[in-house]
């Protein structure tokens, strides 16, 4: 007996635990690419206590090294009035593991991901100094701000692309940075189509909630909640509603409830 109990326990993804979704002092600013409006700068401005603080960014999620190295990705926070800024970056694992990188990240007041592909960030950062870094910036009560790759990185669980092609075949998902917890976290949902990606995702994670964003909409991650800010949708996928759906009609009919801009839902979860 006591063998299969063992298999059973190894069959729960460590990230799938029961916890908090988010427990962290610090706001997040998850972006659903696209737009990124200046309201949202602002905030993240606002946030952080001015223009004039440090500002990490991480690019890693590009290909494009030569936009980097040129300096290209900073000209977004340059161009708003933003003054103290560093970048996070290397194709290098072992480097995310040394001193320089967490030093950098302890002495910024926010963060911000760069789109691109969220499986760069991973197999770079994932496990590393860097991500430890970042988990400790915002229990200091940091801002973490990412738009497409940068916002899905913030979940546990990862869709790509790959996934998107066949829905119809079960595969493992990778892993995000799990700044919040038992997620999973899409974005471009509306522009793409991407309304029902998730669904398939949260069939093999029961306890997980997903989140997704339409471009040029994001939603700022505080304590129990997250409100929606920008010009678009954010649709959350609760699985819990799920359950009252298949107690009540005996199926789900609404994977997900759409909330508009200003609208907040509450991620405490029993």
């Amino acid at each position: 007996m006591a063998k299969y109990i063992f298999i059973l326990l190894l069959s729960i993804s460590p990230y799938l635990k029961a916890q908090k979704n988010y427990d962290h002092k610090g706001s997040l600013i998850i972006i659903g690419g696209g737009e990124i409006t200046n309201d949202m700068y602002d905030l993240f401005a606002q946030k952080i206590g001015g223009k004039d603080q440090r500002v990490v960014y991480i690019p890693t999620a590009t290909d494009d090294e030569s936009w980097i190295k040129e300096g290209k990705h900073l000209e977004k926070f340059t161009s708003r009035g933003f003054t103290n800024l560093q970048t996070v970056h290397t194709r290098d694992r072992a480097k995310a593991n040394q001193s320089i990188f967490p030093e950098m990240i302890k002495n910024a007041k926010g963060v911000f991901l760069g789109g691109g592909d969220q499986e760069n960030l991973s197999k770079m950062y994932g496990g590393t100094a860097t991500l430890q870094a970042l988990n400790e910036l915002l229990d200091r009560g940091g801002v973490i701000m990412g738009t497409s790759a940068g916002a899905t990185i913030m979940g546990s669980i990862m869709i790509g692309g790959d996934h998107r092609k066949t829905p119809h075949i079960k595969k493992d998902f990778s892993e995000g940075f799990s700044f919040m917890k038992n997620t999973a976290i899409d974005q471009h949902v509306l522009v793409r189509n991407r309304q029902f990606d998730l669904v398939p995702v949260l069939e093999k994670y029961p306890q997980a909630l997903g989140i997704a964003f339409d471009e040029a909409t994001a939603g700022v991650v505080e304590g129990d909640s997250i409100k929606v800010i920008g010009k678009s949708y954010m649709l959350i996928f609760d699985q819990n509603d799920w359950k009252k759906q298949q107690q009540e009609w005996g199926r789900i009919y609404q994977p997900f409830k759409m909330y508009a801009p200003g609208q907040v839902f509450s991620i405490r979860r029993n």
